[in-house]
């Protein structure tokens, strides 16, 4: 009697007890480009500063991580796994504390892959996560829900701008900027200029 009480119990802690599930993201789209193309656009370091028409700005941390900052303002550390030029696919994944006003979620892996299609190319981009709150009652912008609306409406925004060959015209100015003064800078600095310094 006692055993069945205590299984009894167990199992019902059980089904109470249950913490974040894992979610996904697949999302694909069709581009007007050629895939080697594309490739140049989503491998660049830093480049969906240029095409995603959520981000602001990405500043590289070192060879392996990048600093992503958002529309709102706030930032995404995302460190880069693996860049596959054979496969045309870039693995990464959040790291450090991820700020929930950025993305309300706990932990994120990603993928994205550009594969030929005839003259066209298509991208597709998976998403593997958990939500913010890793207990068992999540409060609202923190639960399943919250989580996997944030990254489909990420992960769609960024399909859609490379769809439509977005440039971000501050990141390119910015990259224009940087590339002019790198090149000047020894010059200004011998006339005893600071520009670019």
């Amino acid at each position: 009697m006692k055993w069945s009480l205590l299984l009894i119990g167990l199992m019902s802690a059980q089904v109470w007890a249950h913490g974040p599930t894992p979610q996904k993201t697949d999302e694909s789209i069709q581009v007007n480009a050629a895939a080697d193309a594309l490739w140049q656009r989503v491998s660049a370091p830093c480049g969906l500063a240029q095409w995603h028409p959520q981000v602001k700005a990405c500043e590289t941390v070192n060879d392996k991580q990048q600093k992503i900052t958002l529309n709102n303002g706030k930032q995404l550390l995302q460190e880069i796994d693996e860049v596959s030029a054979t496969d045309m696919t870039v693995s990464y994944r959040l790291s450090g504390d991820v700020d929930l006003d950025a993305l309300p979620v706990s932990s994120l892996n990603g993928k994205i892959k550009v594969a030929a299609e005839g003259a066209h190319a298509k991208v597709t981009w998976t998403a593997r996560y958990y939500r913010a709150f890793t207990g068992n009652e999540p409060p609202a912008g923190q639960d399943d829900e919250a989580a996997k609306n944030a990254v489909d409406r990420f992960v769609k925004d960024g399909l859609q701008g490379l769809k439509e060959g977005r440039i971000n015209a501050a990141t390119s100015s910015i990259g224009w900027r940087s590339k002019i003064c790198v090149s000047l800078r020894p010059l200004l600095k011998s006339l005893g200029m600071s520009v670019c310094a």
